[in-house]
Parts: C-alpha cells; structure tokens; sequence
C-alpha cells in the first residue's frame, strides 16, 4: 500500500533522477546505480514528507533532508553487509561482492559525504544534528559488532538499536518539522514518534531474524540480540514473547506521540508506517496465539 502513497511516488522518481544525473566516477555511479535500484521501504524519507507535510512545509522544501536520510540509511546498509560478511541484502548479491570492498566502502563514505551537501541547504543547526546522527550509528554499529565477544546485556543491547536504528528515524521526523516551523513542542512530539519506532522496529528485525523468518537476506555472522539475552534467562518461547509484549508497548508510546496532532491524512499515514514496520511485520511469524495476547 506504501508503494501507491503519493509522497512514496514523488520520492522514488527523485530520488531516481538524482541518482541517473549526478556527476560522479563511472564505477562509483555504477554501484550507485544498483545499490539504489535494489529499493527498499523508503521509510525514512517518507517519514521526513510526511511529518514535514503535517507541520506545513511543501514536499520540495523537504526533499533535500528526504534524500539525505535515504543516503546515509543506504550506507549504513552497505558498511553493515561488509562487516557482516553478509552475502545478500533485499534479495540481491551484497554491494562489496557484486562488485568488490574498496568500491563499497568508498561508495558508503560518498553517500555520507553527500548526505552532508544535501542538509546543508538547512544551515548550520541541521547538518550538525545530521553529523551528530551520523557519529551515533557509528558507535551502535561498534556495540552491535562486539556484542558476541563482550559483555552485552539489556542496556547495551538498547543503546546499540538507539544509535544504529531509532536516532536516524527520530532525526528524520524531527528535522522534517524543524524545517517546517519554529514549534519545537511538535518538533519533540515527532521525535518521540520516530525514536520510538525506530526501537520497536528493530526488536522486530531481531525477532525475524531469530526465528529465521527472513529471506531475503544472509550473512555469515550472527549479533546477540534482546532475544538471546532473554532466552539465556527465560527460554527460546518466553524470549519472543517478552520481546513482542516490549514491541507492543514501545508502538503504543510512539502512537501516543502522535496524538498531539490534529487528525489528518498525514498523521493517519504516519500511524500507518508505524503498523506496517512493527505489528505487521509479525505477522511473518507463526506466532497466531502470541499476536492475540
């Protein structure tokens, strides 16, 4: 249904132009080329068109900051495959094997390079925030790598998904009201919402990815994740549902936030990507009993 949203339209055929125009070396815009076109959610640009829609802003206004985020979500994507050794994402060959390591590290740090040129448009306040996010997934994605060497419990385990998943996601509804107007009351609102989200989406992930339920991507190294800190407590069946109880209730804290808003179809879509990436995602699970508790 997301994929028929007219913001989701807009977006794909920019972010398309954008990437078939730059100037950039050829085998550079080669692996660019096929890193996008491997598509995605696009959630967290739709969340910048959307959120900055519902405080005001027009979609052009925001479509700088929707690029940014997409591009720097894109090379997180790509430095996590190659620190995974991971050998497919969304269901084609990872970037560092279609092509070759130096290309896809080169190509991430381009992706963060621009997302910096795209955010400055917005002065100075928002490439810092943008900056500062982009050093937070940084140090998640250390705590995520070592989490199977080191000491990792629950509160590592959560300031890791903080700054590898929710800060981007916050950062993304945050800024897009921020670019919009001066209420920094809706601005926080937004980024309960998306800080929220972005947690519950990734025990999500964790979930599938700990009962094997996802498909379309593979690696060769495995992360501890909330559940094999409850199940090393609990047991396997106790772990996912103590992790689907804490899903439901941070989606129920990002939902609250939004209730700050007057009704609109802008905050009905947002209300809607927060159901789509957190309780539909469970439904890939054949956990029927569990879902209805």
């Amino acid at each position: 249904m997301i994929e028929n949203w007219p913001e989701y339209r807009l977006f794909e055929r920019r972010l398309q132009s954008y990437v078939e125009n730059v100037k950039l070396e050829k085998r550079l815009k080669k692996a660019l080329i096929y890193i996008i076109s491997a598509g995605g959610k696009r959630i967290r640009p739709l969340i910048v068109l959307i959120s900055g829609k519902m405080c005001g802003a027009e979609y052009d206004e925001l479509m700088n900051l929707a690029l940014a985020v997409e591009f720097v979500h894109t090379a997180s994507l790509i430095h996590d495959d190659i620190i995974d050794l991971a050998e497919k994402r969304r269901s084609k060959t990872a970037l560092h094997i279609k092509y070759d390591l130096p290309l896809a590290l080169i190509l991430g740090d381009w992706l963060i390079s621009k997302s910096v040129e795209l955010t400055s448009t917005y002065g100075e306040e928002i490439v810092r925030e943008n900056s500062k996010v982009g050093m937070l997934m940084c140090e998640g994605e250390i705590l995520d790598y070592y989490s199977s060497s080191h000491d990792f419990g629950e509160g590592e385990y959560f300031e890791c998904i903080d700054k590898k998943t929710a800060e981007l996601l916050a950062y993304s509804a945050k800024t897009a009201c921020r670019i919009a107007c001066n209420n920094y009351e809706m601005a926080e609102k937004l980024y309960e919402y998306g800080k929220n989200l972005g947690l519950a989406y990734q025990i999500v992930d964790d979930l599938l990815e700990y009962a094997k339920a996802i498909e379309d991507k593979s690696s060769s190294k495995t992360s501890k994740t909330l559940l094999h800190i409850y199940e090393e407590k609990l047991g396997r069946e106790r772990a996912i549902s103590e992790a689907i109880k804490l899903v439901f209730k941070l989606s129920e804290k990002s939902r609250k936030s939004l209730e700050y808003f007057e009704d609109s179809e802008e905050k009905w879509k947002l209300s809607y990507i927060l159901n789509y990436m957190t309780r539909s995602q469970l439904q890939k699970l054949d956990l029927s009993p569990k879902l209805s508790e």
